[in-house]
């Protein structure tokens, strides 16, 4: 059954975090393999336990996969707390193609050793090596630096340490030397106004059908039908929760179309037409920034304050690091640059495939 990601990404109720602190006897050894109770590792409310550092991998889009993991990891009862066999879960996420709604096999994490376990696995998804070399010896005394030499911030701010208003989805919630966790809700000082674009944990991009002149629209039938339902569920995995991909354009289909619509600005018409597909096809691809004329790469969004890390030019482009945000009326793109984060207007740059 495909895992409602955005549900737990979006909430604006609960504000989850992925937290594993005992096992199914409420002790860190000696229970069972695997979650007997659903509560060795779970997602639950956000909690002041204190948390002393806030780890944040600078690119949100790594974020996001990193809670993705951690979502997938608390809905698994095949995964479970034990702290003398801390290393098992990593062994059988490995097998697993580093997908934790994909183990079958009872196995063992605890707090820090599950959360080091799902860093290391999107560095494997995402290629960031830095990601990939975390050890797994790595505990709650010696995690701020380990995770800081491999290129995480340390946010020590009081506003990120006693609540959850400014976390973001993939944000490593650490109290020294005692507990670890991971952050999944955006915090509702940083939330979006539009909904990230989530991919399956193992990314891959969405396969969408060629459209007709007249388009797909209610009432169709067929594996053009079903390839584009495939995509919404792509786009959002409780896009049609009733019928699924049955391949049948009727009401429900009508009403995923209309809302991806929406979500992506083009016209809501519930017809499957050529600028539809063309922004499913674009679910799952990496995205760039185009540059459309000479403009400033800067450390931060806006000129106030910033520095400027170099020129680009019209032509050039630069990966997108799925962040946009507004400051002074005008959107700015998180890109790559040099092998660090820059960001740049929206005046001169657009995001492309």
């Amino acid at each position: 059954m495909a895992i409602d990601f955005k549900k737990y990404i979006m909430s604006t109720g609960t504000h989850y975090i992925a937290n594993s602190g005992h096992d199914e006897n409420k002790q860190y050894h000696g229970g069972k393999a695997g979650d007997q109770t659903g509560h060795e590792w779970e997602l639950k409310g956000w909690y002041s336990r204190p948390w002393t550092v806030v780890l944040r991998w600078p690119d949100p889009a790594v974020g996001l996969k990193i809670a993705q993991l951690g979502i997938a990891a608390a809905l698994n009862n095949k995964i479970g707390y034990d702290q003398y066999q801390r290393k098992s879960y990593w062994t059988q996420l490995e097998k697993a193609g580093y997908d934790p709604s994909k183990i079958t096999t009872p196995c063992e994490e605890d707090c820090t050793a599950g959360v080091t376990a799902n860093c290391k696995a999107a560095g494997y998804l995402l290629g960031i090596k830095a990601l990939q070399d975390l050890p797994m010896d790595t505990y709650s005394g010696n995690m701020k630096s380990r995770f800081v030499r491999a290129g995480f911030v340390a946010l020590t701010e009081k506003k990120y340490l006693t609540s959850a208003s400014y976390l973001l989805p993939g944000d490593v919630l650490l109290y020294e030397s005692h507990h670890g966790a991971t952050n999944i809700t955006y915090g509702k000082s940083v939330r979006p106004k539009v909904a990230p674009v989530l991919t399956p944990i193992s990314g891959g991009a969405a396969e969408v059908p060629p459209v007709e002149a007249e388009g797909l629209r209610k009432g169709d039938e067929g594996s053009a039908v079903r390839k584009m339902q495939e995509a919404l569920l792509l786009w959002y995995a409780d896009a049609l929760p009733l019928y699924g991909a049955d391949g049948d354009f009727g009401n429900e289909t009508e009403m995923g179309v209309k809302a991806f619509q929406q979500d992506a600005g083009l016209p809501v018409t519930g017809i499957y037409d050529e600028a539809t597909r063309k922004a499913l096809t674009g679910i799952g691809k990496a995205q760039k920034v185009q540059i459309t004329a000479s403009l400033n790469v800067r450390t931060a969004p806006g000129t106030e304050g910033t520095k400027i890390l170099g020129v680009v030019h019209k032509g050039d482009t630069l990966p997108y690091g799925g962040e946009t945000r507004q400051v002074d009326g005008r959107d700015w793109y998180l890109v790559e640059y040099q092998g660090r984060n820059a960001w740049v207007s929206s005046k001169y740059s657009k995001v492309v495939n």
